[in-house]
């Protein structure tokens, strides 16, 4: 059973490395203005979910969720949701992550593993809620790559249904927290 499971991941691994790279590959060869004339106006709302979808490869490469989202707050949209819909793309993103740091755990041998188990009982030892709560804040205060986090959790092996909730939350939070921003910035202006 055991040697199923590590197959599975394996595979899983190699797939989701195989679409992580074609999609940013979409995104070398078109810029977002053509994808915007291809989609239309009218899909903004999509295009701001798949561009943070993107952003949250951020640690990867030079793309950027955040000033997507001022430039449609400074186009008129409603920055309420363009930052709701902008922290959905970029949670979708982190979990995509987290399911490719625990499909890579298998590639980490028996020292690593030891290491990661010994990382992963030093998380156990403090409380649920203060690693979720550290979560939160991580995601939803900081401007740095959260797919480092949720990729490193997952590479421990710690559990997807403790990180999932602050993980989603944090992201929708910082997103309306940017667009917020942006919009109090051009009233301004």
């Amino acid at each position: 059973m055991h040697k199923h499971k590590s197959t599975f991941r394996r595979i899983l691994f190699v797939l989701l490395l195989v679409f992580m790279v074609c999609f940013l590959l979409l995104f070398i060869f078109f810029n977002p203005r053509e994808v915007v004339i291809i989609l239309g106006v009218r899909n903004s709302f999509l295009i701001t979910y798949f561009v943070s979808l993107i952003g949250a490869f951020t640690s990867l490469t030079k793309f950027s969720a955040y000033p997507m989202i001022i430039a449609l707050v400074a186009g008129g949209m409603n920055h309420f949701l363009v930052g709701f819909i902008a922290g959905l793309g970029l949670a979708t993103g982190d979990i995509l992550f987290f399911v490719f740091g625990y499909s890579a755990r298998d590639f980490a041998g028996e020292r690593g593993k030891k290491i990661l188990n010994k990382i992963l009982s030093k998380l156990y030892s403090i409380k649920e809620i203060f690693v979720q709560i550290l979560i939160f804040l991580y995601v939803g205060a900081s401007p740095f790559p959260n797919n480092l986090l949720s990729g490193a959790l997952a590479f421990t092996g710690y559990p997807f249904k403790k990180v999932i909730i602050p993980l989603i939350l944090g992201d929708i939070a910082f997103c309306i927290l940017v667009a917020w921003l942006a919009f109090l910035g051009i009233a301004l202006i």
